[in-house]
Formats: C-alpha cells, sequence, structure tokens
C-alpha cells in the first residue's frame, strides 16, 4: 500500500510563528510586486498567482491556541496528493520564481502534523515540534 504523502512548496525564509520555512505565495507575491524581476517574469508569476485565487481557497484557520499558552500554534499548507492541477501550477510558479531569484524546494510527508483545516485540494497542519519543516531538510 502506498502512504499518502502531501506536498508542501517551500522558500528558505523562517516563519515566526511556525515549526516550517514560508511557503510559495508570499515570495510569489513579492516577485509580482518587485522592479528587479523583469516584466515579462512579473506577467506570468502574476497569471499563476491569478489561476490560484480564482480555484483555491483561502483557509478558515492557521493555528490552534493551547490552555498553556494565549499565543496560536502556526499551521502551514499542504497540497493533498489528489490536488494534481494545483500542484503542477505549483511546480510552474516553483520554476518562475527559481527564474527570478527565488529558490523553492519542494518537501512531502506522509505525516505532516496535526490537521486543523481542510478542503479538497490542501490541508493546514501544525508541524510536529520533532519535525519542523525547513529549507535545510
Amino acid at each position: 500500500m502506498c502512504a499518502r504523502l502531501y506536498v508542501r512548496f517551500i522558500a528558505p525564509v523562517a516563519l515566526s510563528r511556525a515549526r516550517a520555512d514560508a511557503g510559495i505565495f508570499g515570495p510569489a507575491y513579492a516577485a509580482r510586486r518587485s522592479p528587479t524581476v523583469p516584466e515579462w517574469l512579473r506577467g506570468a508569476i502574476a497569471e499563476e498567482i491569478a489561476w490560484f485565487e480564482e480555484r483555491l481557497d483561502v483557509p478558515e484557520r492557521f493555528g490552534v491556541v493551547t490552555r498553556r499558552s494565549a499565543r496560536p500554534y502556526a499551521g502551514v499548507c499542504w497540497f493533498r496528493p489528489e490536488a494534481q492541477e494545483p500542484i503542477a501550477h505549483a511546480y510552474a510558479l516553483k520554476a518562475l520564481l527559481d527564474e527570478a531569484g527565488t529558490p523553492i524546494r519542494f518537501a512531502t510527508s506522509a505525516a505532516p502534523g496535526d490537521i486543523v483545516w481542510r478542503d479538497a485540494s490542501q490541508i493546514v497542519a501544525i508541524p510536529p515540534r520533532d519535525r519542523p519543516v525547513r529549507w535545510l531538510m
């Protein structure tokens, strides 16, 4: 039996409240605005962003608050393995961001953490303490 592998695209930027590095969308929005990125590349990045904005829901929940801390544990987004079309577009966006000088890697995991939100294409999970989702894996 094959394990269910969730997919996450990551940039080498640490998130403050998550046990993970930034995902692909923050760097994509930054590249779309950057005057140092060629106009043709900004346009291609904008097209991929628009595809996601039209078809991918924004998660309703990104974290949880525990009794011990009023500060929430931040979750990170993963694509569900069956979300083939969004994953294909994420690979396209990755290639564009690599070209723009922002390297993006991808990670897979059968156990991304405690799932706090899900839809048909993605999940939000709180990464386990012993397995952060970092650039240098």
